[in-house]
């Protein structure tokens, strides 16, 4: 597994934008092409109750199949425990393959899934039911429908111009953040802005307060693997 990923660029992003009580960047209709073009409809990002199997090409006795568990990790033949959740099945072949190659010469390995665990997304903040949304065979939910599932924005305090959405983009191994102004005016757009797996809404409250314990309760420890990003220093 790759070092954890910075998560202080994002929260310096987002502490610069939500000091101000202002409209906090483009709105739905103007951002919606933006965010959708980072979408990885056939992307396969390995999370918590995902079943591989590896496969060795010139050694057969060290095939075998895992789970990963809660911890975002599973067991290996001869290497141990290793984090597994939010890589790609690609970039788990190329690490398998690293390490295995100090076992033994020629480690030649396929991986292959056999079974996803569930795969949702994340409302949090000033919403009525915040928390995990779980996402159909499709992997099609917009964010104003992800709102909706949640009970919809709390109107005595959600600050809905300053909406910020999370996104894990496993084909760059890299965070991307958006400050959204996703105020009712905007809601009418011919084109939605669509979440993909792991994708965390937060509706902040006027004022915002308390960040760090946000980002503490949300992002590390809700999210199926909260490894993957560090505190700002």
């Amino acid at each position: 597994m790759p070092p954890a990923l910075p998560f202080s660029a994002g929260l310096s992003l987002f502490l610069a934008l939500t000091a101000c009580q202002s409209a906090g960047g483009p709105n739905l209709v103007e951002i919606a092409e933006r965010v959708n073009a980072t979408l990885e409809p056939n992307a396969v990002v390995l999370a918590v109750g995902d079943e591989i199997e590896v496969n060795f090409a010139y050694s057969p006795t060290w095939n075998q199949q895992v789970v990963i568990g809660q911890d975002g990790s599973a067991s290996f033949l001869g290497i141990g425990q290793l984090i597994a959740a939010g890589m790609s099945p690609g970039k788990l072949k190329q690490t398998l393959t690293d390490a295995y190659s100090r076992v033994f010469d020629n480690p030649e390995l396929v991986v292959v899934v056999k079974s996803l665990g569930a795969r949702n997304v994340f409302v949090m903040g000033e919403v009525h039911k915040p928390g995990e949304l779980a996402l159909g065979t499709d992997r099609r939910l917009t964010l104003l429908e992800a709102l909706t599932r949640a009970g919809g924005p709390m109107k005595e305090s959600a600050y809905l111009a300053q909406t910020l959405l999370i996104r894990w983009n496993a084909s760059s191994g890299k965070q991307i953040t958006w400050t959204i102004d996703a105020r009712e005016e905007h809601w009418t757009g011919a084109v939605p802005v669509y979440l993909q797996p792991y994708d965390i809404v937060f509706i902040p409250n006027t004022p915002i307060d308390k960040v760090g314990v946000w980002v503490d309760n949300y992002i590390r420890r809700m999210i199926p693997f909260p490894y993957l990003f560090t505190p700002a220093p």
